[in-house]
């Protein structure tokens, strides 16, 4: 039987609803901090966020256009994160 990696996707899935959990009141997480939480490559991290939206796992909302895009997400009925805090400029 060929083996997937679907038991270590899941165990990060558990480490991004930590991570919410401890989000919420503050900022959502950033790229990096969800890359060090969970170690998903940097370059399949949206696909990994967007398979556990797909899963309902997790839900996301974005506000603004890319590239200065923002985000915040929660576990299905629990309260949101703040949106994603960026740098101003000055």
């Amino acid at each position: 039987m060929p083996r997937t990696p679907r038991p270590i996707l899941d165990a990060a899935a558990g480490n991004v609803l930590l991570m919410i959990a401890i989000h919420q009141d503050k900022p959502c997480p950033t790229n990096m901090e969800i890359i060090e939480w969970t170690g998903v490559p940097r370059r399949r991290l949206k696909a990994y966020l967007d398979s556990l939206v797909a899963r309902g796992v997790i839900e996301i909302e974005y506000r603004d256009c890319w590239p200065s895009r923002r985000r915040r997400m929660r576990a299905p009925g629990m309260p949101w994160t703040g949106w994603t805090r960026r740098g101003t400029a000055t």
